[in-house]
């Protein structure tokens, strides 16, 4: 594939995955499959295997950060049913109200904790994931001399550090729209060999 048409591929999907965050998630993925396919193919043509790597390692980590939340929400709607179901039970006729209550704590504290090392884990995989992509787009950069890739990254990985706060989805939709139009604006500064 040559360059222009790899970083179309790139800068497109790019785009659709900042945009998807805020829609439905088909155009998240389909962004960042174009994304994928059109750094990979980049990295191929300028020849840069630490670029295909960071590139691939930062789609492994997302993977795995967004399986996490997904059995992390399985479990989560397990929890809640067990939790609505105790809550829905009627306590027996010689135990007070206020006892009935204090008996949830039991309940509740293994799905906070749950919660919690869920949170922990998709956001300790989503920020690895982050640095790879950082460190790919200062590849690019390398190749390019394009600085909004390296600024693109940079707000990428803030972004990921502070992705469970609002402010960290609206930074890496940010991220994601600079860094497809620094890829789109790119031009190779010339074809290098193996780093």
């Amino acid at each position: 594939m040559d360059f222009d048409t790899a970083k179309t591929l790139a800068g497109i999907g790019a785009i659709l995955a900042g945009f998807g965050m805020f829609t439905h998630g088909i155009l998240t993925i389909v962004g960042i499959v174009l994304f994928l396919i059109g750094m990979i193919n980049l990295a191929e043509y300028l020849n840069d295997n630490e670029l295909k790597s960071n590139i691939i390692h930062w789609f492994i980590f997302a993977l795995i950060a967004a399986i996490v939340i997904a059995i992390g929400a399985f479990i989560f709607v397990l929890n809640a049913g067990l939790l609505l179901s105790h809550l829905l039970t009627p306590a027996p006729p010689n135990i007070p109200y206020p006892q009935s209550t204090q008996s949830l704590l039991p309940t509740l504290l293994p799905i906070i904790t749950t919660a919690a090392i869920i949170i922990a884990l998709a956001g300790a995989f989503y920020v690895i994931s982050a640095i790879y992509l950082r460190k790919a787009m200062n590849n690019m950069y390398t190749h390019t001399g394009e600085n909004l890739l390296t600024t693109g990254g940079l707000l990428y990985l803030i972004g990921a550090i502070l992705t469970f706060i609002v402010v960290g989805l609206v930074i890496i939709l940010v991220a994601w729209i600079i860094i497809g139009i620094a890829i789109l604006t790119a031009k190779p500064i010339g074809k290098t060999q193996n780093i």
